[in-house]
């Protein structure tokens, strides 16, 4: 299946995209009780994955990996940092041209606080998706380099998801003769990146960051209200659910 058909699936049955099919579809049968039924699924859908509690539900699930210690990431005998793309920011005015999306720099930022306190190199992985351009890794290097001041090992420019990162970043480590790496991503997406790496055959230590959900036993009466970024807390924890299933389902 290309990319360009899994990402127009994507969009059409995760969050808001299902629900709003489902809301359509029932909108269409509104004079049967099903039509009834799909429209009030649809609503109850927006709200529940709106809400603090479900989100941090939903979310609780996938953050299964601990905050790595930096006397952990010392004595972890990795001999090199491997952080993932989180996407590009197209056109981007103010610096003139592609640049990095939000969930991406938030991973470079702690793969480089990590570079700067263990004495080891990064590699950037992430190619291009969909549009042209930069690969995510080139952007990546210039702002590890520039930026924060980091050692760059090398590049993987050409993985287009999560597998193909764990695949080609076996073949940059191969060739550098690294056998072990600290490995950066968000802690949502931290399973299903491990799972990749340990079916490439790469030794990985996690190093999750920007971790979302907060476990301090205080419930409040907010929590039951719609929240926007909570919604998106909801759409990341969904889409990596999917996604380990879909990698499971379609393991060769």
């Amino acid at each position: 299946m290309s990319i360009e058909l899994t990402q127009i699936i994507k969009s059409l049955l995760l969050p808001p995209g299902g629900l709003i099919l489902l809301g359509l579809l029932g909108l269409v049968l509104m004079s049967r009780r099903l039509g009834k039924l799909l429209v009030f699924l649809s609503l109850l859908g927006f709200y529940t994955l709106s809400t603090p509690f479900l989100s941090g539900l939903l979310i609780s699930g996938l953050e299964t990996y601990p905050a790595l210690s930096t006397r952990e990431a010392r004595r972890s005998g990795a001999q090199a940092i491997v952080v993932l793309g989180g996407g590009r920011y197209l056109d981007a005015p103010e610096y003139g041209g592609d640049s990095i999306r939000s969930l991406h720099l938030e991973r470079l930022r702690y793969a480089a606080w990590l570079a700067q306190r263990t004495g080891l190199p990064i590699i950037p992985s992430g190619g291009v998706v969909i549009t042209e351009g930069a690969p995510e890794a080139w952007l990546a290097r210039d702002i590890l380099k520039n930026e924060f001041n980091v050692k760059i090992a090398a590049v993987e420019d050409v993985s287009r998801n999560t597998r193909e990162n764990a695949q080609l970043t076996k073949m940059v480590l191969d060739r550098l003769g690294i056998n072990r790496i600290l490995l950066v991503t968000h802690a949502w997406h931290m399973p299903r990146a491990m799972e990749a790496m340990i079916k490439a055959g790469v030794n990985a230590q996690p190093a999750p960051t920007s971790f979302q959900y907060k476990d301090d036993d205080k419930k409040h009466f907010l929590d039951w209200l719609p929240d926007a970024s909570a919604f998106l807390v909801s759409y990341w924890a969904i889409h990596e659910y999917v996604g380990r299933l879909w990698y499971r389902v379609t393991e060769k």
